[in-house]
């Protein structure tokens, strides 16, 4: 579901929105959310229930996976391209829990996108995580 090579994560200004709100909604929480699209271009944001319910860590349950994979099926050449979940007090740059996450083989070549609520104003920042490599890309919104 991964195995792209990435160098940008391209979102609308209304997934920014969808994304941001989405943590707002979630706190004291950590939110998170699947990234569908094709190759570097996010086509919809599915926003997903933190499993946890955990303010340090997130899981995303089996009513997120099933709201992704509808959301892949309703789009020629769609795929899970990414995860994204918040930081409620600390900067959007993957803790050590988030490193050993994107080890898991099945999210390799996923952006992961992060949201902090720290003020003085929600930030979105999107990485790739590769052995332990944590590499900044730039994200980049299009269209309107």
């Amino acid at each position: 579901m991964g195995d792209r090579p990435s160098t940008r994560l391209e979102l609308r200004h209304r997934h920014w929105l969808e994304i941001v709100a989405h943590a707002w909604d979630g706190a004291p929480d950590e939110a998170c959310g699947l990234l569908v699209g094709s190759g570097t271009r996010v086509e919809v944001f599915v926003p997903c229930r933190n499993a946890d319910r955990s303010s340090r860590t997130f899981s995303i349950g089996p009513d997120g996976w099933r709201a992704a994979d509808e959301a892949v099926e309703a789009g020629e050449g769609r795929s899970v391209i990414g995860v994204v979940h918040s930081h409620t007090h600390t900067e959007a740059y993957p803790s050590p829990t988030d490193v050993a996450q994107a080890a898991n083989p099945m999210l390799a070549g996923w952006h992961w996108a992060l949201v902090s609520l720290r003020p003085p104003a929600p930030v979105l920042r999107s990485y790739l995580v590769t052995d332990g490599n944590i590499v900044e890309e730039p994200v980049v919104l299009v269209g309107r």
